[in-house]
């Protein structure tokens, strides 16, 4: 018995030459209707083929045929990849047969040409499988590098990955920019040429890293992977470029507004290329942006770094970003996740870098700052003299305006003058010159293009500076040139910056197909084969249409040399001149925008402000102001001379190389490029003719290089990692060139093998007497000739055979379907001699195992019988005896439970019980204290409202009191006032004495407490007693260990019950004896708490008997000799009365003392009954003419004196009160027993 299989293996050269090349495009010449019908043959389109179909949102989507095609069909059933049955329409000669799919195996592949149908559909799905689901970003296309956004970070560019593609050919490794510029390198190296990268591709799509990238290579590789001086330069000439020529716009965070040439000079040493320095190329910067900026985009960089930096230059007076007129256009002055602030940083940083001084930065910033302060100028209206009506010919600038005088305090300029030539231009005849008034707009034109003007000339000196500092002068050898160009544009609105940036992308795209179709042709020539004349789409309609005579160009400049020229006239003569060109559409409605039909779209251009920007005009006037400032790089900025580096490059050496300039400049001879001239207006060139120009020198330096082609590719205008749109790609993939690349590979013979790998993969397809190993050429030949019968569709070269598209996939197929049916052959003999000997061998063995088996299973079944019949009985016994086992057990345990449970009840029970007697006792308390607080509580504050009601009515009574004391009846009150006194102090003191028993028949209850003291005592002598107990019956316990020793086995259930009855007793004893300590300190701590209570309750009886009792006592007191006071005055005006008497009757009036002096002497005397109200008695006056048969004076003394000797046994009878009620009321330690007690309730 052995194993037969077979490996299915693809051979490593089938990976990287399998190159068939098919594009679906409808072809006029003979080679392209012979590739259609190859395409279109019969038996490619057979049922279960997979082809591709037009959707309406994926562009492509994959089908699969339900039926075989037939020559001559209308149409072709199909089953969609969504599951939907349609029916797609064909003609009558099949010439639009639905493109094929690749094989599954091609899907991937790292180079489009390697793909068998290469066609639109197939790229874009090999394009996607790479990107979406291998997230790998380059993919080759022939000579091209096509590079995909992903918008994340990868980790591609490091040092190490350096050195893993240095020295490797292209195609070698995976696909990346460091492959392309390894081979550019490596050409540079061999051949000593000059080379060119060309890095193309709308805003967005990574055209400025992917050159980035390139360069840093070639700085790595060009000295060493630790940075020089030179390669130090180098990379640091991106920030500043960025900074000064990269904008925000609505389709990525850091445009490139500007072409830029980079050239890479190297020099041989010992054959080994060092890179000695670089210059730096520019064109066609965006001027427009300085003073305008469309909605969600930014000025240039390098104003809002200056306005997040504006604290270390206090002397610009910058304010936010946002307070500027030229930076707040957009609305979008920020950029995620980037500090502006530390970009000027790095800026400043790279500049010192590049040679530039503190200085000249000082300066450079004082000039954008005063571009800042120049676009926040205001213009005004300005009114006719002596009315108020707007003067619409002229405006008006205030001289006090702020930002005027700084922007003249920065550029250190005249700001008269600069306000002048704001609001007046100047006309110039022959011999004389008129001066004419702005109105608003012209005089904010002027103020705009001044801006621009200013920048311009910045940029243009930062690039010279940059050159000056990356070019040491020495001779070079060769160079590497890097272009970094915007790529087709299309807007809503499309202006002329987009004409310039899509006619520039016209010319490399005519560039770019002669070097394809050139290397095609030099391939064919080099293996020695018979070729007819590939038919390419060439775009040299659409650039006459621009360039020639009265073409777009030539009638803008023609309009722009007219005094009176506008957009609309322009307009007009497009319409009229350039109908003749193919390429030319008008609008269908109105005459203010025109159609050109571009390589990759056709294009809507708006002619409003194409004959403003092509002219560039500035005021002569306001230039000269800046040419006169005191600052020293304001005026060499302002007298750059305005030439055409690319001319000047070229004849300084050998080869062509360049910068496209943008400002307009006379064209100098090469030993007049260091003159410095200022053209004058008649001579002066248009934006649109020195960008042609420059556009030439371009195209030439790269028709004298190596070129090499990066093609970059947004995938979506979310800026979202790795999703992809792919309307968006196929727009891109059109316009970048990469599929008229593969329709020019395919219009010839784009799959090629060289002859050992064909005879390789492809010997099975010839029998054996047609194959010779010792000439493999003839064999190949021996094979093509067998399967394909049309000799156009291949061609026998030196080393190569080439074949036209679809037809390695033919010879695929073959091989596949050959190798399938002798499998199938050689498979079914195998299998029928593996299957019969495995069934001989099983028969043989089945026989001798039955025989065996039978034998075994008999004598098994008897002795299992005798078995089953003696478990039977076995059972029988062992389940009676652990029937009976688990039943004892099972009855013990439960008795063991119920003891154990039923005392855990009565102990829950009993707890419950004695904690709810204890909150009980607890709430008893508690509500004894909280009532004895709050009837205090009331008690002092109905005191309190009772003192002052008294004192109000006491004060109302003493009113009244004192008015009623002047009369004789007040006598007699007073006296009765004072026994009714006397009579409540009897009977407080009768109160008094009742709560005195009350406080002794309180402690009466202190006795009870005493007697529950004697009961605790006897529980103490009850525990003693119960201990000894537990001592008799921990004797009987040790008696009874002793007699069961013997019957330990059988009673140890007995032994675990006595163990937890001990258990028990002597936790019984625990807590009686905890509980015993805790009744001592209760007991301790209620005495402490009655000593206390005793303590604060004398405190509080003193106070009160003091604050209380003795207060009244002593008001009493006072108001006894006050009135004893009285009555010796009163008695002492009697005997002065009774001497008046004596003397005569006549004389009383005049030696009577008056009421008011008798009332003066205590007229600050207060209280219930003063001498104040005793003296004051109102005498009626005829008291004096009564006789002396009504005056008694012997019997008036008598009273007096009866009176006095009253009052002064009142008072001493008072005073023994006084002191008995003191003496009676003393606290004694009987009188607080009760209050103890309720305070030992409380706690």
């Amino acid at each position: 018995m052995f194993n037969f299989c077979f490996r299915y293996e693809y051979s490593p050269f089938f990976n990287t030459q399998l190159n068939e090349m098919p594009r679906w495009i409808p072809c006029k010449t003979k080679a392209r209707e012979n590739l259609t019908n190859a395409l279109n043959s019969v038996g490619k389109y057979h049922k279960g083929a997979k082809i591709w179909v037009p959707h309406a949102e994926q562009v492509w989507e994959s089908a699969t045929l339900e039926e075989s095609y037939r020559k001559g069909a209308g149409f072709l059933k199909i089953c969609t990849e969504s599951g939907s049955l349609q029916e797609v329409k064909l003609k009558a000669d099949g010439s639009n047969l639905p493109p094929l799919r690749n094989p599954q195996i091609l899907v991937g592949q790292n180079d489009l040409t390697n793909l068998s149908y290469l066609h639109e559909p197939g790229v874009l799905y090999n394009l996607r499988v790479r990107f979406c689901e291998r997230q790998i970003i380059y993919t080759y296309c022939g000579i091209v590098l096509v590079a995909i956004n992903p918008y994340a970070e990868m980790p591609l560019y490091g040092p190490s990955i350096i050195r893993a593609y240095r020295g490797h050919a292209m195609g070698e490794l995976e696909p990346h920019i460091f492959a392309l510029a390894e081979e550019a390198y490596t050409k540079l190296e061999r051949e000593n040429c000059n080379l060119s990268i060309i890095v193309s591709g709308e805003s967005g799509a990574g055209k400025t890293v992917s050159a980035k990238y390139a360069m840093r290579y070639f700085a790595a590789v060009g000295g060493s992977e630790s940075e020089t001086q030179v390669e130090r330069k180098v990379l640091a000439s991106s920030p500043i470029m960025e900074a000064f020529g990269n904008a925000k716009t609505t389709r990525n965070d850091n445009s490139s507004r500007f072409g830029k040439f980079t050239k890479l000079l190297f020099r041989n040493h010992m054959g080994v290329m060092y890179l000695q320095g670089a210059t730096m190329h520019t064109y066609l910067l965006e001027k427009s942006r300085v003073v305008y900026q469309a909605q969600g985009e930014r000025n240039y960089h390098i104003f809002y770094q200056l306005c997040a930096a504006r604290a270390k230059y206090p002397e610009l007076v910058l304010d936010h970003q946002d307070k500027f007129r030229f930076l707040n256009m957009g609305g979008a002055p920020d950029i995620e996740r980037i500090s502006d602030a530390d970009q000027f940083n790095e800026t400043v940083q790279a500049m010192s870098v590049l040679g530039f001084s503190i200085s000249q930065i000082a300066d450079i910033v004082k000039i954008l700052a005063g571009i800042l302060h120049l676009g926040n100028i205001k213009v005004s209206n300005k009114y006719t003299e002596g009315s108020e009506e707007i003067d619409t010919e002229s405006c008006e600038i205030f001289q006090n305006d702020l930002n005027l005088q700084i922007t003249g305090d920065l550029l250190k300029v005249n700001s008269d003058d600069l306000r002048r030539w704001l609001l007046m231009r100047k006309i110039e005849s022959v011999n004389e010159y008129v001066l004419i008034p702005n109105n608003i707009e012209a005089a904010e034109a002027a103020r705009d293009a001044l801006a621009k003007h200013l920048y311009a000339k910045l940029f243009q000196y930062i690039v010279g500076v940059l050159n000056k500092s990356l070019n040491n002068g020495s001779k070079q050898c060769s160079f590497i040139g890097v272009l970094d160009i915007y790529g087709f544009e299309t807007f809503e609105v499309n202006s002329f910056e987009q004409f310039c940036i899509n006619y520039a992308n016209e010319k490399l795209q005519q560039q770019f197909n002669q070097h394809v179709f050139k290397l095609e042709q030099e391939e064919y020539l080099k293996e020695g084969i018979t070729w007819t004349m590939i038919d390419y789409y060439d775009n040299q309609p659409c650039i006459d249409l621009i360039e020639l005579r009265l073409g777009v160009l030539d009638l803008l400049d023609e309009e722009c040399r007219m005094p009176k020229g506008s957009d609309e006239s322009w307009a007009g003569k497009l319409i009229e001149k350039c109908q003749k060109f193919p390429h030319f559409e008008k609008p269908r409605f109105g005459t203010t925008s025109f159609f050109i039909k571009h390589f990759s779209d056709t294009v809507e251009y708006d002619v409003n402000g194409f004959l403003e920007k092509n002219r560039d005009t500035v005021s002569k006037e306001l230039t000269n102001v800046l040419a006169v400032s005191n600052m020293l790089l304001c005026k060499q900025v302002m007298e750059l001379e305005e030439v055409d580096t690319l001319s000047v490059d070229a004849a300084k050496s050998s080869t062509l190389g360049g910068r496209v300039v943008i400002s307009a400049g006379r064209k100098q001879q090469l030993n007049e490029t260091r003159r410095r001239v200022v053209p004058s207006k008649q001579h002066r060139k248009t934006v649109g003719s020195q960008f042609q120009e420059s556009l030439t020198s371009l195209i030439s330096t790269l028709h004298s290089t190596t070129p090499h082609y990066v093609r970059c590719i947004k995938p979506n205008d979310e800026k979202i990692a790795y999703k992809w749109d792919t309307a968006k790609i196929i727009q891109q993939l059109r316009a970048c060139g990469v599929l008229e690349t593969v329709r020019i590979s395919a219009a010839g013979f784009p799959s090629r093998w060289i002859y050992p790998d064909f005879y390789v993969r492809y010997q099975l397809l010839a029998h054996r007497s047609k194959i010779d190993k010792n000439d493999m050429k003839q064999s190949c030949c021996n094979i093509v000739h067998k399967w394909i019968q049309d000799e156009d569709k291949y061609r026998f070269g030196n080393k190569q055979i080439f074949f036209r598209a679809g037809q390695v996939a033919y010879l695929e197929q073959v091989r596949s379907n050959l190798r399938k049916r002798y499998i199938t052959i050689v498979q079914s003999v195998v299998r029928r001699f593996i299957h019969r000997r495995r069934f001989l061998r099983l028969q043989r063995v089945i026989n001798g195992l039955q025989r065996y088996a039978r034998g075994y299973l008999a004598r098994e079944r008897a002795q299992k019988m005798r078995e089953v019949r003696a478990a039977l009985i076995l059972s029988k016994y062992a389940k009676g005896w652990l029937c009976r086992r688990r039943y004892l057990r099972l009855r013990h345990s439960i008795f063991g439970i119920q003891t154990y449970a039923r005392g855990m009840l009565a102990r829950i029970k009993f707890f419950a019980l004695r904690d709810h007697y204890r909150a009980v006792q607890i709430q008893r308390f508690v509500r004894g204290v909280l009532a004895r607080r709050a009837y205090q509580r009331k008690r002092r504050n109905i005191i309190i409202c009772q003192s002052a009601v008294r004192r109000f009515l006491a004060r109302r009574k003493f009113k009244r009191m004192k008015a009623e004391a002047k009369t004789i009846s007040h006598m007699e009150n007073k006296y009765m006032g004072l026994e009714n006194k006397i009579i409540s102090m009897q009977q407080r003191i009768d109160e008094l004495n009742r709560d005195n028993s009350n406080l002794k028949h309180k402690t009466s209850e202190i006795s009870v407490l005493k007697m529950k003291l004697e009961l605790k005592k006897n529980l103490e002598g009850e525990l003693k007693n119960v201990k000894v107990a537990c001592m008799d019956k921990d004797m009987l316990i040790g008696a009874l260990n002793k007699q069961l020793e013997s019957e330990r086995d059988e009673k140890m259930q007995l032994l675990e019950e006595n163990g937890h009855a001990q258990e028990e007793w002597l936790g019984q004893k625990q807590l009686w004896r905890l509980e015993n300590e805790e009744l001592r300190k209760q007991i301790d701590e209620m005495i402490e708490m009655a000593k206390n209570v005793e303590a604060s309750q004398r405190d509080q009886k003193e106070r009160l008997l003091t604050e209380i009792d003795n207060k009244e006592l002593n008001e009493a007191y006072q108001r006894a000799i006050k009135d004893k006071e009285v009555i010796e005055n009163e008695n002492y005006i009697l005997k002065e009365e009774l001497s008046r008497f004596a003397g005569g009757v006549t004389n009383y009036s005049h030696r009577t003392r008056s009421v008011s002096n008798a009332s003066s002497q205590n007229e600050e005397d207060v209280g219930y009954a003063s001498a104040k109200n005793t003296l004051d008695i109102n005498r009626p006056p005829d008291l004096l003419n009564k006789s002396d048969s009504f005056i008694d004076t012997t019997s008036i003394v008598m009273k007096l004196r009866s009176i006095l000797e009253e009052e002064k046994l009142k008072h001493k009878y008072l005073q023994e009160q006084y002191l008995k009620l003191a003496s009676r009321n003393k606290p004694t330690e009987d009188s607080f027993r009760p209050t103890c007690r309720t305070s030992g309730r409380g706690t």
